[in-house]
């Protein structure tokens, strides 16, 4: 509920088990009293995310948002992860929309598209599909230029990074979830990109009032997974 999984980059990975054989293990010792004590922690910490607006404080650190200019050379718009059959995962397909909301305006004439490659259960999969489906709906004036099988926002900065080169583009407006602005934005200006960052538009991004409990706690592993993410990039020199 808090995250675990999203930490580890295994969220279909299943901890109730493990769980279970530790707690059964610790609850026949004499240290038994720590399993209440530490079940009474992590639930304060849930209730405390789901029913108040802590994580909307909590997240402001790794939000950020440029001032839009009239034109920039391109748009990059980060990927977020697909499901195990093919389909956009919802945070990717928001920053997609936005992208495409952008380059509607006649913020820039070219659109680079994130398109993930994993495997589940022994096969590949794709978003490829998904993407062409609905860009075929939206059917952009702007060029797409896709940018095949990325898995770290480090490496659609430096995938990204050849092919402006390419055709000569140093200034980019890029569009990605609001908690990974901050890290994204920096990551591609550490490779030489001048940017414009743009915090796309999440459907139930739990930052806002009214949010639900369900939507507060999903803002709360993003955020957890941001402190982490971050603390690792700046360690590895990847951002400032």
């Amino acid at each position: 509920m808090l995250g675990v999984q999203q930490l580890l980059r295994r969220p279909d990975l299943v901890l109730y088990i493990p769980a279970a054989v530790v707690g059964a293990i610790i609850g026949v010792s004499r240290l038994r009293p720590l399993l209440w004590i530490a079940g009474a922690i992590i639930a304060l910490i849930c209730i405390v995310v789901a029913y108040t607006p802590i994580v909307s404080t909590l997240a402001g650190q790794f939000i950020r948002r440029d001032p839009l200019p009239d034109r920039v050379d391109a748009i990059a718009v980060l990927s977020m992860g697909l499901t195990p059959d093919g389909m956009m995962r919802s945070e990717t397909l928001d920053r997609l929309l936005t992208g495409l909301a952008l380059a509607k305006r006649g913020v820039a004439g070219t659109l680079l598209v994130s398109r993930e490659r994993r495997t589940f259960a022994g096969r590949p999969v794709s978003d490829s599909a998904d993407q062409y489906n609905l860009l075929s709906l939206a059917q952009p004036s702007a060029q797409v230029i896709f940018v095949d099988s990325v898995l770290t926002t480090r490496t659609e900065a430096l995938r990204m990074k050849a092919i402006a080169l390419a055709h000569g583009w140093t200034r980019l407006a890029v569009v990605t979830s609001p908690m990974h602005t901050r890290r994204a934005c920096a990551t591609f200006e550490a490779v030489g990109f001048k940017v414009v960052c743009v915090p796309a538009a999440l459907r139930g991004s739990g930052l806002y009032e009214g949010s639900n409990a369900e939507d507060r706690l999903r803002s709360f592993r993003s955020w957890l997974y941001e402190t982490f993410a971050s603390s690792s990039y700046r360690r590895r020199g990847w951002i400032r």
